[in-house]
């Protein structure tokens, strides 16, 4: 029934008269890669260059108000080229959405709709470190390749908070396919001053074979010192019934960057409770226009009594100039 309202609500926005002017529909091309490469202490440092976040988007403006969006994470299948493996369209397609702006399409007040395979409402997502994937609570502070639908109002809501996202999904992560499983998560952002933002989310899903329901709670913070030169970030989280951590589990984070030189130090202390805390140093470097070159050395100490102690040291070229083409769909001209 949910699906039923919420495909109707979509189709109804999609063929409205516009409220305003409408704009040409346009396609556009964003293309992103980096590369690193690493050794462990644990692995004899076997591990070599490996591509990360990969990624070729395409954002189609059907008309004002409403955008299609494909983005394709190449970063697997790049890092697998030398192997066999069947081409996998599930991990292939790491978002597929469709995103309507309620008040450009029927003059109601200002949400943005989102619904597909999207990233939900959930976490802070705030991130310096270079290898930031590799961090040890990289995975239980988001939630994203879900299905599933968000809406985000913005403009200082109720006057109370500055922005609320509520995200409906089903719980089945990394595929196409529609789960009987399903969450539900809630986000709330405010601005404490120019320099001060914070944010406190919480989620709900359904576990497989099981009537327990795993819940998160984030809690976090951003400071940006007024002269630029340097971001303190902390985030703490509440974790219950994982199906990954027998007990109920808690873990936080608290970083730092600061300018020094032509470049910024990035220092950042994760620990979850009764698995493992680690610290994480690196060096933001920009050369040139286009090429940022990061060495990073990270320490996970295990709190299990069963693991062992690592230490990660590697180095990523970020080439943060993104390739991007917009094209207008009616002239035929490139922007």
């Amino acid at each position: 029934m949910k699906v039923q309202i919420t495909t109707a609500l979509l189709a109804a926005m999609l063929f409205a008269p516009t409220v305003k002017a409408e704009t040409a529909p346009w396609l556009k091309v964003d293309g992103s890669v980096n590369f690193d490469a690493t050794g462990s202490s644990t692995d004899d440092y076997e591990r070599a260059l490996r591509v990360q976040d990969a990624e070729l988007k395409f954002e189609l403006l059907v008309r004002e108000g409403i955008k299609l969006v494909v983005k394709a994470e190449l970063e697997q299948h790049l890092n697998e080229a030398t192997m066999d493996n069947d081409f996998d369209m599930d991990k292939f397609l790491e978002e597929a959405y469709i995103q309507i702006e309620t008040d450009k399409v029927t003059g109601l007040p200002r949400a943005v709709i989102t619904a597909g395979k999207h990233q939900i409402a959930f976490g802070q997502n705030y991130h310096q470190l270079p290898m930031f994937k590799d961090a040890l609570l990289y995975s239980l502070s988001k939630q994203d390749e879900v299905i599933g639908f968000t809406v985000a109002m913005p403009a200082n809501f109720f006057n109370i908070v500055d922005s609320v996202a509520l995200s409906m999904f089903e719980a089945g992560a990394g595929d196409l396919k529609i789960s009987d499983e399903k969450g539900a998560s809630l986000k709330l952002s405010k601005a404490l001053s120019s320099q001060l933002s914070a944010q406190v989310s919480g989620m709900m899903k359904e576990r497989a074979g099981t009537d327990t329901k795993e819940t998160r709670g984030s809690v976090g913070f951003v400071f940006k010192a007024q002269n630029g030169c340097t971001t303190i970030w902390a985030e703490g989280l509440v974790i219950t019934n994982s199906p990954i951590y027998a007990d109920n589990t808690m873990g936080g984070q608290i970083g730092a960057s600061h300018k020094v030189g032509p470049g910024a130090v990035v220092v950042e202390y994760q620990v979850l409770e009764k698995q493992a805390h680690e610290v994480a140093l690196a060096y933001n470097l920009p050369v040139g226009k286009y090429l940022v070159l990061s060495p990073e050395i990270r320490h996970r100490m295990d709190s299990t009594g069963s693991g062992s102690d690592e230490t990660v040291v590697g180095i990523r070229a970020r080439l943060n100039a993104h390739a991007e083409v917009r094209h207008n769909l009616l002239t035929g001209k490139k922007n």
